[in-house]
């Protein structure tokens, strides 16, 4: 007789499954009634892939629209490979597909969408276009499962920024699946880093580290007063916060704009 070998959920960081630098683990109900191995990520955890998203974010920034909508697409085929193994239901693993392949498209018409050449009474040429507003943290609502997370990192990777996304740890095997899928789909390491933890606490550690550019949350996620703590700490370093509903519908430009910084420039005519 055998023992089954279990199966620890880990973290991913720079493009490596990681355990937490605290050794942390925890038990947790999977689907089917069994229970897993969960790696739950401390607040160094979270500071060593702040670096590594700042590293990783320029170089993802400089690609093209089109290689990013690449890429993208890329996660796509590799979630479409294993649809009928996600430990979600049906519907939710389509929709998170088809997510993918939404902000895939988006790449490389967004800018032209939301840049302009803007009338000036003088002899110069003026115009606005996008630039990613740097690193995001995500935290995209439970009940929207597989699709909230696809969704959350697929619309702030579109508009060139890298993206810490904070998973509770009972959706570990769902994180599970999108995480090997992004491992497979040339996703450069730390763009995108996948964190489960006691998201309310890892949000609140998140909020006063000063090196990060923007927080996107689904509405719910915190109650009203670690909100309130999150939005002032925000305040004071400028931060930018953005509250999105479910993500039963992707992100619209106007939402996407917010994931991105305008930069004017002159030139003589």
């Amino acid at each position: 007789m055998r023992l089954a070998v279990e199966k620890t959920y880990k973290l991913y960081v720079g493009g490596k499954f990681i355990r937490s630098e605290s050794g942390r683990v925890l038990r947790v109900k999977a689907r089917g009634g069994s229970s897993i191995n969960v790696c739950s990520a401390s607040r160094k955890d979270f500071r060593d892939a702040m670096e590594l998203a700042r590293k990783a974010q320029a170089g993802w920034a400089a690609r093209t629209g089109y290689n990013r909508g690449q890429i993208l697409y890329r996660l796509a085929e590799m979630l479409e490979g294993r649809r009928e193994t996600l430990p979600t239901d049906a519907a939710d693993a389509s929709r998170a597909i088809d997510r993918a392949v939404h902000h895939a498209g988006w790449s490389d018409k967004i800018s032209a969408l939301l840049s302009s050449l803007n009338p000036v009474a003088s002899a110069h040429v003026n115009y606005s276009m996008l630039r990613p507003v740097g690193v995001v943290v995500a935290a995209p609502a439970a009940e929207d499962g597989l699709t909230g997370m696809v969704e959350a990192l697929c619309a702030a990777t579109v508009m060139g920024d890298a993206v810490q996304l904070f998973v509770p740890v009972a959706l570990a095997e769902l994180a599970a699946a999108l995480i090997e899928s992004l491992a497979t789909c040339d996703m450069p390491g730390g763009v995108v880093n996948v964190m489960t933890a006691d998201v309310p606490a890892l949000l609140s550690w998140a909020s006063r580290h000063d090196d990060l550019d923007c927080v996107y949350l689904a509405r719910g996620a915190l109650d009203r007063e670690a909100l309130a703590e999150l939005e002032r700490e925000a305040a004071r370093v400028m931060r930018r916060v953005v509250i999105v509903e479910s993500a039963q519908e992707p992100a619209t430009p106007q939402t996407l704009e917010r994931l991105a910084e305008v930069k004017t420039v002159w030139m003589s005519s």
